[in-house]
């Protein structure tokens, strides 16, 4: 792999030095460092996601995506990652082969180098103190959880960074790199909502709720070591500190295996959890304003979603279920809102205060208020639609619990 020119290593363990001091944490050992250039990291970052991301969580990824409305089917979710990632990502820490990959500019090693040297130092003391491949797991049955625990570990790298900074760089770097900034994410207004969101999450809302925990503790890094030895078990606990702080565990919900209730010509794709996060961006990408998406999913206490396959078509079923029964009606209305707006126009073969039913030629949907749970069937057509509501609701699913204590 092609390396840039490297700065004097001298330059390296004092960045270091710095972070670790700051961070409170010493090196257990020196991770191995290779600086490149833009396309020798582009072809590192190619084979670690071709490596980390299996071919049946492509399929279910993508199928579940169109299924919700989240992706325009002639869109390829694959590949609208793989761009950003090797469009956006200047440096990656390696949990596997513990090792640094830094971008460095053949004109030397600048304030942006230096600064991504920090937050990828940091990830290599996270892991060496307590096990990245423990905190956020390679292949994650909870997309949801997963995207928590990618928020504590990256808004923790942002806080250091940002600490690192305002400690290590002067006014005209600190200018240098805010400039830099903000012109850096034009790319991410062409893609789809859902890979946005999900792509700012850790960043954004991760470096949020790590700084409330920090700052509350006085301004100890300390704090955070609490958070990575306890990380956050969902996208909720990340938008609502109290909420992890009085530990708010997501509710445990199980689905019947609609496949084999269903019969041969029917197989399950995929299952998981949407979690508060994504089921705001649902309602946002069909018509709900932010602001009242937001309002609407703080009162998210969790979901279980599985997707169904028959000569090619995809169903999906969606239950969730609220904190109270307002919190799941003010969904059930939200989501009834953006399910007409998705599929207008349609013949309505419901409307009530508790069911919502809607046909299209190519879709039908079923749309339920069952107390503080709300269930959603999207699926190709109205028979198919009435055969999954039927076989769902005629099996006995368990109720939600609260998962096991760690």
């Amino acid at each position: 792999m092609p390396a840039v020119a490297t700065p004097d290593v001298t330059a390296l363990r004092s960045i270091e030095d710095q972070v670790a001091r700051i961070r409170g944490l010493e090196p257990l050992a020196a991770p191995a460092v290779q600086l490149l250039d833009h396309q020798s990291l582009r072809s590192f970052l190619v084979d670690q996601f071709e490596r980390s991301y299996l071919p049946s969580e492509r399929e279910s990824d993508q199928k579940q995506l169109v299924a919700l409305g989240l992706l325009e089917p002639t869109q390829d979710l694959v590949q609208i990652e793989l761009n950003l990632l090797t469009d956006q990502v200047v440096g990656v820490y390696d949990s596997d082969v513990k090792s640094l990959f830094v971008v460095a500019d053949h004109s030397g090693f600048g304030p942006a180098e230096r600064i991504t040297y920090a937050h990828e130092f940091n990830h290599a003391l996270q892991d060496q103190h307590f096990d990245l491949n423990r905190i956020a797991p390679k292949h994650p049955e909870s997309n949801d959880r997963s995207l928590a625990a990618h928020a504590l570990i990256e808004g923790d790298a942002i806080l250091l960074q940002t600490v690192w900074a305002q400690r290590n760089l002067s006014q005209d770097e600190l200018q240098q790199l805010a400039h830099a900034a903000a012109g850096s994410d034009d790319s991410l207004t062409q893609v789809p909502l859902i890979v946005r969101s999900e792509l700012l999450f850790p960043y954004v809302d991760g470096f949020s709720f790590v700084r409330q925990i920090y700052r509350q503790a006085g301004d100890s890094f300390a704090a955070v070591d609490g958070l990575l030895a306890k990380p956050p078990e969902s996208t909720a606990q990340v938008l609502h500190v109290d909420k992890y702080r009085n530990q708010v565990h997501p509710a445990a919900l199980a689905l019947p295996d609609l496949a084999a209730l269903l019969g041969s010509e029917w197989r399950t794709v995929g299952s998981g959890v949407l979690g508060e996060l994504d089921t705001r961006v649902l309602l946002e990408q069909w018509g709900s304003p932010h602001t009242e998406a937001a309002r609407v999913t703080s009162g998210w206490s969790g979901d279980r979603w599985q997707l169904v396959e028959k000569d090619g078509r995809s169903a999906i079923v969606l239950k969730s279920t609220w904190e109270t029964p307002a919190a799941a009606a003010d969904f059930f209305d939200a989501y009834g809102g953006g399910l007409r707006r998705r599929f207008d126009p349609a013949q309505v073969e419901e409307s009530s205060d508790d069911r919502q039913a809607l046909t299209t030629p190519d879709a039908a949907t079923d749309l339920r208020l069952q107390g503080s749970e709300v269930l959603a069937v999207i699926a190709f057509d109205r028979e198919s639609a009435n055969t999954i509501m039927g076989a769902f609701t005629s099996s006995a699913p368990s109720a939600p619990s609260p998962p096991s204590a760690p």
